[in-house]
């Protein structure tokens, strides 16, 4: 009876050791907390590891970038980084490498140009094609010949799906002292009147120009015959005359002008003002005015919605001293044009001294034009079939 007991304790202490064996063989994996199940050994399991990522390092998150998603770039701009020589009315253009959200592109802050010493900002108009993925700058005002600007587009771009500029796009350039010719300007049948190549011209005469006193003028002056002031004149941009043996170019830009004159002749009245009509003061609309008579601006005249603005009289043009013309509303530089056109037997343009005007003054043979003594003309030209006098004026032709 001794005997059996023994057995059976030595037996069950022997499947107690082949237990503990077992368990300790076929347990769990210390590593990988894995269970195997088979009895056969353990399994080592490599994390995965994404290229460019470190294990357990959590990527950085861009706020408005998708993760894996191709941010937008900018492939070109004009004009190009660090150039020297750029026309005092240049526009300024960025072409993306994708399709951008326009609303980012022309909100306010997002493409700037400023004055590199001062940081003041140039004003301007930002547009965006969706069809050449190109940005716009379109300046209000001329850049001063000799400095710097920087113009920035902002990481507030984003193209269509939120994903923004990985860093600003920021490039400088230098302001030479010339004018960019503008493009052929607008067709007969509508829009702003075509000048062909008398559009560069700040001040164009067809027979005599008298500067009475110094005057600034930003545009080609041309005129066969040039008597300047005693003092210097100031001119950023050419100047033709019989010296320059340019007498033919001159005759072009006149018959052109007066091609533009004829047009505006010819085009359908939206208004028409059967007497002599002073339009200072009017709340006016874009179109055809048309005068049969003298027309005059003999107080305060503010044109408030964008569009092209034609005046035109078969008399005389003229204005009070101290009269300002101006834009106002949504109408800018960029989206408004005005010409003031006078032709006929009676024509002819007298602007009164110390005025700020605005438009293109043509005046067909036999009307000749004057400004006032300080008076400024800003976006817009002198042109007269006949002669032209100037006296202390600052004249800056429209950007293109």
């Amino acid at each position: 009876m001794k005997r059996f007991k023994s057995s059976q304790v030595c037996l069950a202490f022997m499947l107690l050791i082949l237990g503990v064996f077992i368990i300790t063989g076929c347990g769990s994996d210390g590593q990988t907390g894995h269970w195997l199940g088979t009895g056969l050994g353990t399994e080592t399991v490599t994390p995965e590891v994404t290229p460019g990522v470190t294990p357990g390092v959590t990527p950085e998150v861009t706020p408005g970038v998708t993760p894996g998603v191709t941010r937008p770039t900018v492939v070109s701009v004009v004009p190009v980084d660090v150039a020297t020589g750029v026309c005092v009315n240049q526009v300024l253009t960025a072409t993306f490498d994708m399709a951008m959200l326009a609303s980012t592109i022309t909100a306010t802050g997002t493409f700037t140009v400023k004055e590199t010493l001062s940081s003041a900002n140039v004003p301007g108009v930002v547009t965006y094609d969706a069809v050449t993925l190109t940005a716009t700058f379109t300046p209000t005002a001329f850049f001063t010949a000799g400095l710097n600007y920087t113009a920035t587009i902002t990481t507030a771009a984003t193209d269509l799906v939120g994903n923004a500029l990985a860093v600003d796009k920021v490039w400088t350039y230098t302001a030479g002292a010339t004018v960019c010719n503008p493009p052929p300007v607008g067709s007969c049948a509508a829009g702003a009147l075509p000048l062909g190549s008398a559009a560069s011209f700040g001040v164009l005469a067809g027979t005599a120009l008298t500067i009475t006193n110094p005057t600034s003028v930003t545009g080609d002056v041309g005129s066969p015959s040039i008597t300047p002031a005693s003092g210097p004149s100031t001119l950023v941009g050419t100047r033709y005359d019989t010296s320059t043996g340019s007498l033919t170019l001159i005759a072009t830009a006149v018959t052109d002008m007066e091609t533009g004159i004829s047009c505006a002749t010819s085009r359908a009245c939206d208004v028409t003002y059967g007497a002599a009509t002073d339009f200072g003061g009017m709340t006016l609309s874009p179109g055809v005015h048309c005068v049969n008579a003298a027309m005059s601006v003999g107080s305060n005249l503010t044109l408030t919605t964008p569009g092209v603005y034609i005046f035109r009289s078969t008399g005389a043009l003229t204005s009070a001293p101290s009269v300002t013309v101006a834009l106002g509303g949504t109408a800018n530089a960029a989206n408004t044009s005005i010409f003031w056109v006078s032709s006929g037997a009676a024509a002819g343009a007298s602007i009164g001294a110390t005025n700020v005007f605005l438009g293109t003054i043509m005046v067909g043979s036999p009307g000749a034009a004057t400004l006032g003594a300080n008076t400024t003309l800003l976006g817009g030209r002198v042109l007269s079939s006949t002669a032209v006098t100037l006296d202390t004026n600052t004249i800056a032709i429209p950007i293109p």
